[in-house]
């Protein structure tokens, strides 16, 4: 990575040793960091000490942005045309006249020094003397005082055109009046630079990294570093120092960001950033790098009403508006930084100073707020009372940390009567974190006797706990069918109408559902969860099955009840404050639905809008949202799209396979690589796909299964489509008709009458538009009409699947030529010749011949097809003109057409 950031030629520096110390610490990393993102910024500057109408250049923005950086950037981009002097103001709040001149001053003699004139005539002479007759430019940066003296000779080379000025400043309030006035009256060039856009930093990042850079890691680095470039070089150096930023494949991702050692990181940039902050500010940063958030309301009486406002005002914390106001430090990695220096022992003492201040009661805490109350333990060895640190522990894990939820989880007690649940909570979290025989292991070594004296609630939320673990691991099928019969007994024992029965029962009747879905009996349960989804009382029971069902719906050709059905789910679940367990089921549905039914285009917005929110959230999971996005691009035949966002997924699956995904995603690459005409990598990822976990969704085995045939199909294996029909006629004999038609529909490229038959009685017990393709497709060949197969490839281009129209027109023009249709015939050319520039390789090809056409028809047409008359015609061939007008006419009628412009349509002329 060093090459990234290749140090530049250093320039002249004037003023306090320290100052110019600090800031060449790493300075061409930087501004070579910067420059990558802003060279538009850069250049905008450039221009403006350039030309002649300005004076100079002020850079204005926020702290942290990158001002110095640009300008670094600008002086680098100069270095051979300019002469730069930087000046730094005094420290002190003594004033010392010519103060940020004292390098200069040194070179005057006692009597260039006797008057201010003479000062200034020398110090003038001094600067064309360093220029050599280069532009000279003045930088002012971070300066706390500019002494009237010193400003005077800046304003005396400025106006007299022995220099310009580049000058750095948060706002113009924080400038010599002479500047303000020169920026107001535009003499000076003002731009004005923000923090990165996460847009920015996601293009920063793949520039400077040499490498796609998945979304998880660019929203963690935008989030850590607030858009400040300086703050994201550094997070991303320290990052890849410790090993958590890895390159898999050309793509980036992070791994186990626990393991950063935050104490070490972006301490340099953090302690110039509080140096200069008062003792009181200091103390009130120390106490919020501790609490993180809280309301409005407790940090007054924490902090004090004056330090609040202060710290806002020097932009160092945040109010959140509207609903519950809270406060927290404006930038994270001062809040990870200046944690990092506390000591436990530091830590507990401001614990315990703020806890004594106000009170802190779990009790009648959100669980945002529980969860910061169990940071702020963690964070100072503090112990959490059992009880509320299984509280923290579930919130955790359903707010995707499941980090935090595990070491809340710590504080319960080996023996204790909360280890039950302390055990359920570790369970979901390593869940989370897809390490499953974990996940298993820790509700397995419960005590029996402690799990026997709960009550009939408590033993089926355990059983449903290891069952939804037990679906991703070896045997865990076998188990499963043994966990729900115990279960199923030791429920007997109760009274069959308490209410904690009736709970027990529906925690056993979602296991049971999510075993069968998992394992693809959909006939099998699909019509208990109909029912089940529309009872009455409580609303997340229905709402849960209906999350399965929605599985169900998309794989027995339900496609669009299904998406009609996730959207109901997430309605209500927004209107009510439902937290779902099954909730990632129905997303995984709807994303099929809308692909299997030709839907793309809106699958990809789903799923970008889901990408971009779930990142912000946690980073774990991001890897299978990107498979879905990839699998949606492989199913609509976009190979080269396909393949980019599937090699984003596999790179993070490869560090947390969740759901087993590896399979799939490895199947999925297989086929976007034929797609794209790359046998080579097909082959590598179809020889992966092949040796990858089993234990996943019966979804996932079926779309790998697909996109692996697919995948030898194309590449020309005439033994697959054979394999094919025989898969897709067992997936319709189990009701499964939206696989098995999409089975028949791949298969039967070239296919028999009886297999056309199968294809359209599957599709027709179907919903959507791919069904209605599907159905179109197996009627032309089956009556051999050209016109539904251009029905069908006008609805394939409606819905942007260029394979599936190419494959449609070609059907069609082969059915045309047989029936002597030459509009259809024509129809379908001019399709096919649109797409043959689109597709990488053709799905399939025209077998029928075109209409014959003898060879001096041919010549003729050919010639008139490039515009020649009748008459250069007849010369240049030798014959009269009445016989080439007989030619072209027989051309014309042949062909179905009428006069000679129509002879474009036909390329093979």
């Amino acid at each position: 990575m060093t090459s990234v950031w290749d140090g530049l030629a250093t320039q002249t520096e004037i003023g306090d040793g320290s100052t110019s110390r600090r800031r060449a610490m790493g300075a061409g990393d930087r501004r070579r960091w910067s420059a990558l993102a802003r060279q538009d910024t850069v250049d905008a500057v450039v221009a403006q000490l350039s030309d002649n109408n300005f004076y100079g250049a002020a850079i204005m923005g926020p702290r942290g942005v990158g001002k110095t950086t640009l300008a670094r950037s600008v002086e680098h981009k100069l270095a051979n045309k300019a002469h730069f002097i930087r000046l730094f103001g005094n420290d002190t709040e003594t004033v010392v006249p010519y103060g940020v001149f004292r390098v200069l001053m040194a070179r005057l003699t006692e009597r260039q020094s006797e008057s201010a004139v003479s000062i200034l005539e020398a110090l003038a002479d001094v600067v064309k003397t360093d220029g050599r007759g280069r532009l000279v430019v003045i930088v002012l940066d971070d300066l706390p005082s500019v002494d009237t003296s010193s400003m005077g000779v800046i304003m005396h080379l400025l106006l007299s055109g022995t220099a310009k000025l580049m000058v750095m400043a948060r706002h113009p309030g924080d400038l010599p009046e002479d500047i303000v006035w020169m920026i107001k009256d535009r003499l000076l060039g003002e731009t004005r630079i923000e923090p990165f856009s996460r847009e920015e930093t996601r293009a920063l990042l793949a520039k400077a990294l040499g490498g796609t850079v998945v979304e998880s890691v660019v929203g963690s680095l935008f989030n850590s570093s607030a858009g400040n470039p300086l703050v994201l070089h550094a997070l991303v150096n320290e990052y890849l120092a410790q090993g958590v930023l890895h390159n898999r494949a050309g793509v980036w991702v992070l791994e186990d960001l626990s393991a950063v050692s935050w104490d070490s990181v972006l301490s340099e940039v953090v302690f110039s950033r509080l140096a200069r902050e008062s003792a009181v500010v200091n103390q009130g940063v120390r106490k919020m790098a501790v609490l993180k958030r809280l309301p409005l309301s407790v940090a007054i009486t924490v902090l004090g009403e004056e330090t609040l406002w202060e710290l806002e005002e020097r932009g160092l914390i945040k109010i959140a508006r509207g609903g519950r106001r809270t406060v927290s430090l404006a930038e994270n990695y001062i809040a990870e930084s200046v944690s990092g220096w506390l000591s436990t022992a530091e830590k507990a003492s401001l614990f315990q100073e703020i806890s004594e201040i106000v009170s802190l009661d779990p009790s009648g805490m959100t669980d945002q707020e529980l969860l910061l109350f169990a940071a702020w333990s963690n964070d100072a060895g503090m112990v959490m009372e059992p009880k509320v640190a299984i509280a923290a522990a579930r919130a955790a894990v359903q707010l995707g940390d499941p980090k935090l939820g595990l070491d809340c989880c710590a504080h319960v007690p080996a023996g204790h009567e909360l280890e039950v649940e302390a055990a359920q909570a570790r369970s979901r979290a390593y869940y989370i974190m897809a390490n499953y025989p974990r996940s298993v292991a820790v509700l397995e070594v419960v005590d029996p006797r402690m799990l026997a004296g709960r009550c009939a609630e408590e033993q089926a939320a355990w059983a449903s706990d290891l069952v939804n673990s037990l679906l991703w691991v070896p045997g865990g099928y076998f188990r499963i069918e043994q966990v729900l019969a115990e279960l199923e007994l030791r429920l007997q024992e109760f009274p069959t109408d308490h209410q904690e029965t009736v709970l027990a029962r529906r925690h056993l009747n979602l296991a049971r559902f999510s075993f069968l879905v998992h394992k693809g009996d959909f006939a099998q349960v699909a019509q208990e969860l109909e029912a089940e989804s529309k009872g009455t009382g409580d609303l997340a029971y229905r709402l849960n099955c209906a999350c399965l069902l929605t599985m169900v719906m998309a794989a027995t050709g339900r496609e669009v009840e299904s998406m009609e059905l996730s959207a109901s789910i997430d309605a209500q679940v927004n209107e009510f404050d439902v937290v779902l367990r099954f909730s990632d089921w129905h997303l995984q549905a709807r994303v099929l639905a809308l692909t299997w039914s030709g839907q793309w285009r809106t699958c990809e917005a789903l799923l970008k809008d889901v990408v971009e929110q779930y990142v912000r959230v946690t980073p774990y999971g991001g890897g299978v949202l990107e498979l879905a996005l990839g699998v949606a691009y492989t199913y609509a035949g976009l190979g080269a799209q396909a393949g980019s966002v599937l090699l984003t997924a596999a790179a993070q699956l490869e560090v947390r396979d969740t759901w087993h995904s590896l399979g799939l995603v490895y199947s999925a690459l297989a086929f976007a690589f034929a797609q794209s005409d790359d046998e080579k990598n097909a082959r590598l990822y179809l020889k992966k796909a092949q040796i990858a976990a089993p234990y996943t969704l019966w979804t996932h085995r079926s779309v790998a299964k697909f996109f692996q045939q697919m995948a030898q199909r194309w590449m020309g294996d005439d033994s697959i489509p054979a394999r094919m029909v025989s898969t897709a006629l067992a997936d319709a004999a189990e009701g499964k008709f939206t696989p098995a038609s999409i089975g028949f529909f791949g298969a039967t490229l070239t296919g028999t009458d009886e297999e056309f038959k199968w294809l359209e009685e599957s599709s027709l017990k179907r919903q959507g538009a791919m069904a209605g393709i599907n159905v179109a497709l197996a009627q032309a060949h089956r009556t051999g009409n050209p016109r539904v197969a251009l029905e069908a490839a006008a609805e394939a281009e409606a819905l942007e699947l260029p394979a599936v129209e190419f494959r449609s027109a070609a059907v069609a023009l082969d059915l045309a030529h047989i029936l002597g249709d030459s509009k259809a015939a024509m129809s379908a050319q001019k399709r096919l010749d649109r797409l043959r520039h689109t597709l990488s390789v053709l799905p399939i090809s025209p077998t029928v011949p075109a209409v014959k056409l003898t060879s001096r028809e041919l010549q003729i047409a050919r010639l008139a097809r490039l515009g020649q008359g009748n008459r250069a015609i007849a010369t240049r061939i030798g014959v009269s003109v009445r016989t080439v007008e007989g030619h072209l006419y027989q051309v014309f009628a042949k062909l179905g057409i009428s006069s000679r412009d129509e002879l474009e349509l036909f390329s093979e002329l």
